[in-house]
């Protein structure tokens, strides 16, 4: 199904949006879903965030609900929500919504279920995370063949529940069909603000701060420094090219639970006074941040549609990646950067050949900039929107005769009435007013 063929009129929606990570925590969720948020708040919509208490933080936004929660994790700090009797959860239920939308499969992810199933709500459910590559998370028995298996189980059975479930790339949309998931499944590529990454506030502010010529080629990566983003294979292929590319530097932009093993291997390379850690970086200054750099690297091979990419590409670098099917559309072969094999020194040969080539460097930066037109967050809230109402409606199809909508329509809220009169005409076309 295509959200974007689908043409009814959208008025203002109340929608919650369920999600067990959020801010302060940065990752392609939270971030995801702040800009998702704003972007249907744009457009008239009543958004209403629910995700797990952060110890110290307060929310900017007035939208938020934090539920009750308990740590999990220290590094990187994950927090967990308790469900049960506490007030926020007991609101919730008070709370009046078109739809709900599940943005992870746990605690705060049931909550969402629970309530659609209570209140007789379409659920939306996106599938983030590729489940099985991160069962090394679960303490104790993580990364052991049963709980591979259950993983596999959990997955399909929490995606299942939703009545609409989307993907963010089609690589998630072959799993899921992989693993028999029997809810339509909608492909809607993550988004974000291009014209942010466009611009340059401060030229020239990363090289400054780590005092590198204008020549100097920067190797970049963005994102949580955590195992499963493999960045010391990435040191090992620096470390490789540091004869050959004298005065190239690597740099890693964010944090995590891989950061202390990450610098202890870069520590142990020739080029150790090249590799340079910054660190998180405020988002608003990432811009700037992406702008100083040449080449954008990723090892990963558990992304799903990488927002740190998109951003990457609109900031016009190129790419060079391990092959990957999350990149399809955002990685052209040849033409923006490279899909490499998982051999370190295939990595290394392909960084030593793209950087002392300019030409090559500027075509690809142009190509990155014209793929990543097509990931605006405008046209990711559109489809969301589109999906909404399909499942608001396929929600009232579904219980057509049990509530009698012929005799029952003016109860329904004024924003879906007109619709749901339009589709009933559909169902009923002969039907002859009284």
């Amino acid at each position: 199904m295509d959200p974007q063929n689908t043409e009814l009129p959208i008025s203002s929606l109340r929608i919650g949006l369920f999600t067990d990570t959020y801010a302060p925590q940065v990752n392609g969720v939270s971030v995801s879903l702040q800009m998702i948020s704003e972007g249907l708040k744009k457009r008239g919509h009543q958004v209403t965030i629910f995700a797990p208490k952060f110890p110290g933080y307060k929310d900017d936004e007035p939208n938020v609900m934090r539920l009750p929660s308990l740590k999990y994790l220290n590094n990187p700090p994950i927090y967990v929500a308790v469900l049960g009797t506490p007030r926020s959860t007991w609101k919730l239920t008070r709370e009046n919504f078109d739809v709900l939308h599940a943005h992870s499969p746990l605690s705060v992810g049931l909550l969402a279920y629970l309530t659609a199933s209570t209140k007789r709500l379409p659920l939306i459910y996106t599938y983030h995370t590729s489940i099985t590559d991160y069962t090394h998370y679960v303490k104790f028995i993580g990364g052991t063949r049963l709980l591979n298996r259950a993983a596999v189980w959990f997955s399909k059975a929490s995606t299942d529940l939703g009545d609409q479930i989307v993907v963010p790339s089609p690589k998630f949309y072959r799993l899921l069909l992989a693993q028999k998931v029997k809810q339509p499944i909608t492909v809607i590529p993550n988004g974000i603000d291009l014209s942010m990454f466009k611009t340059v506030k401060a030229p020239g502010v990363l090289r400054k701060r780590l005092g590198l010529d204008a020549d100097a080629p920067i190797l970049l990566t963005v994102g949580r420094m955590d195992p499963e983003k493999r960045l010391e294979f990435i040191v090992e292929a620096f470390d490789l090219i540091a004869d050959r590319v004298p005065n190239a530097h690597l740099v890693f932009a964010g944090d995590g639970g891989s950061r202390k093993s990450v610098a202890e291997k870069a520590n142990a390379t020739r080029a150790k006074d090249r590799i340079h850690f910054l660190g998180m970086v405020n988002r608003a200054d990432l811009p700037d941040i992406l702008h100083d750099a040449n080449v954008f690297l990723s090892a990963s091979t558990t992304e799903v549609h990488p927002i740190s990419v998109i951003e990457a590409i609109a900031s016009g670098l190129p790419f060079v990646a391990v092959q990957d099917e999350a990149f399809e559309g955002m990685l052209d072969d040849g033409q923006n950067g490279y899909a490499v094999p998982l051999d370190v020194k295939k990595y290394a040969d392909t960084l030593a050949s793209l950087l002392p080539d300019r030409e090559r460097l500027k075509r690809f930066g142009q190509r990155s900039l014209e793929l990543s037109e097509k990931y605006s967050i405008e046209a990711q809230v559109k489809s969301l929107e589109k999906l909404y109402m399909e499942a608001i409606l396929q929600n009232w199809r579904g219980n057509f005769f049990k509530r009698m909508i012929p005799q029952n329509i003016n109860r329904i809220p004024t924003r879906i009435n007109r619709v749901l009169r339009m589709e009933i005409g559909k169902i009923l076309p002969n039907r002859k007013k009284k």
